[in-house]
């Protein structure tokens, strides 16, 4: 069922973008004709001439669809969502349009296109983002095209082939496959725009890549050649690279990763070392790789190890009972307070209790359907050890509700910085429906209200040992944080 409810959400948005691209023809028309008085100083000819991209022989002209100043004065509705119409009242909703009209005025412009609606709306879409991390919006993929078309463009659109560190206005080689670039690079500037001028156009993501920042800027698919300006070891300069296949570098960077020695162990401190990117549909490899690394661990003499979640968004919750029975000794542990459920219909068929006289409402989920409490099984235990988790402003999802478990069971100690507001409180997602007439769309709304039992603070939760990202610590292309950590453990020696 919820597939088939999928395939009918992804078979509205076809029919959606289609609409668009009817709409989109139509302004392109009406613009060309009548010049560009139309839309005062937005002239979309030339908007249109500088995202004509090709895809191998064939020309491939993307639509952006322009949004005259006047039509954003409401702001888009998400009634899916558990809280959304709680909480905007009437002040908040004031509030948040005078900070857009601010940003209107700023810009400058009588009409906006998809990049610049972005940036406007961006008090709005943080707002939406503050109460629940999971809810995004994203420029839809640009219309034009058939999907043989979107393939050919994939494959030949290209970008420089590493991924970033984004630190305030600061954004810093993380991991390259591009002999170019190196791991603590500075970035300055691409193609002529500097790097902190496109920040305010994307979300503010602690990892994250070039071509995405790229793509929220312009709203356009990369182009194929990058003049990039960075420092390097205090000196600037520019290196020029065609970068490699979109779909191929994002593959091998994934892969580095994964082959970067995530199993390691660091002999002064008497400590390991485990990463864990994402949690999988099937964790039982997961399971059995956590379990047997820290029991060699311990056989060689380790007092602590290191479980590195910074950059887990979340995955699958599936034997989440027997991974934490790896570093929790306990029969049971609480884990859900309440439960409650937006009744929309997307999620009518979820549960046998739910009616149609329920759409709309928000209702609590019978105590029978929540899980209250985890049950563990002791056999995996792995004790005498000391764990600490580091943790990001991207950990989310089940990745942060790991955290918050092992802390409230005095488990482990977190590090690092704070996970973002209700990271723990809300989730399974569904995909919104493209906010015509623009070309954006929600690419998850939460639909289920969590109360964990939880140490958090005001919806945020803190590590135990709070070690903050400072862009000169990673200038150096060392792993700031973890280095620190590993500091505190050799200063703290376990016996």
């Amino acid at each position: 069922l919820r597939r088939q409810r999928q395939m009918c959400i992804r078979d509205r948005l076809i029919i959606m973008r289609y609409l668009v691209f009817i709409l989109s023809f139509t302004l392109l028309n009406i613009n060309i004709s009548n010049g560009s008085e139309k839309w005062g100083n937005d002239s979309l000819r030339s908007v249109l001439e500088s995202r004509t991209i090709r895809a191998n022989e064939n020309g491939f002209l993307v639509f952006d669809v322009l949004t005259p100043r006047t039509e954003i004065k409401d702001l888009f509705a998400f009634p899916a969502h558990p809280a959304f119409d709680s909480l905007l009242t009437p002040e908040k909703k004031a509030e948040i349009r005078r900070a857009i009209e601010a940003r209107c005025d700023e810009i400058g412009k009588d009409s906006l296109l998809t990049a610049d609606l972005f940036y406007v709306m961006r008090p709005y879409f943080d707002w939406l983002h503050h109460i629940d991390p999971h809810f995004r919006i994203w420029e839809s993929m640009p219309i034009g095209g058939t999907k043989r078309d979107f393939r050919r463009i994939n494959k030949s659109m290209k970008c420089p082939a590493f991924n970033v560190v984004v630190i305030n206005d600061t954004v810093v080689i993380n991991r390259s496959i591009d002999p170019l670039f190196m791991k603590g690079d500075m970035l300055l500037s691409v193609n002529g725009i500097p790097v902190s001028r496109m920040l305010p156009y994307a979300y503010e993501d602690r990892y994250n890549r070039l071509d995405l920042l790229m793509r929220y800027y312009y709203f356009s698919y990369p182009t194929s050649n990058y003049t990039i300006r960075l420092i390097r070891n205090g000196s600037a300069f520019t290196v020029n690279t065609s970068g490699e296949a979109t779909d191929k570098a994002v593959f091998d960077l994934d892969i580095s990763e994964s082959m970067d020695n995530n199993i390691r162990r660091y002999k002064n401190a008497r400590c390991g070392y485990i990463a864990i990117p994402k949690f999988f549909p099937n964790n039982d490899r997961l399971f059995k790789l956590l379990r047997s690394s820290i029991r060699q661990f311990k056989t060689d003499g380790c007092t602590s190890v290191i479980l590195d979640l910074r950059k887990n968004q979340g995955g699958s919750g599936h034997n989440f009972d027997k991974i934490l029975s790896i570093f929790i000794d306990k029969p049971t542990i609480p884990y859900l307070k309440n439960q409650r459920l937006k009744v929309s219909e997307e999620t009518l068929q979820d549960y046998d209790f739910l009616t149609t006289d329920s759409l709309g409402k928000v209702v609590e989920i019978p105590r029978q359907y929540v899980t209250t409490r985890i049950t563990l099984d002791p056999a995996c235990y792995v004790g005498d050890m000391k764990y600490y988790v580091l943790m990001s402003k991207d950990t989310g999802s089940i990745a942060a509700s790991f955290c918050n478990i092992l802390q409230f069971n005095d488990a482990a100690s977190l590090v690092g910085e704070p996970l973002l507001h209700n990271a723990l409180k809300y989730g399974e997602e569904i995909n919104g429906e493209a906010l015509l007439p623009t070309l954006l769309i929600p690419t998850s709304i939460s639909t289920v209200e969590f109360d964990e039992y939880t140490c958090a603070v005001d919806g945020v939760l803190m590590p135990d040992i709070v070690i903050p990202y400072v862009a000169r610590d990673y200038l150096s292309g060392r792993d700031a944080m973890l280095d620190k950590l590993l500091e505190i453990i050799e200063s703290n020696p376990i016996n």
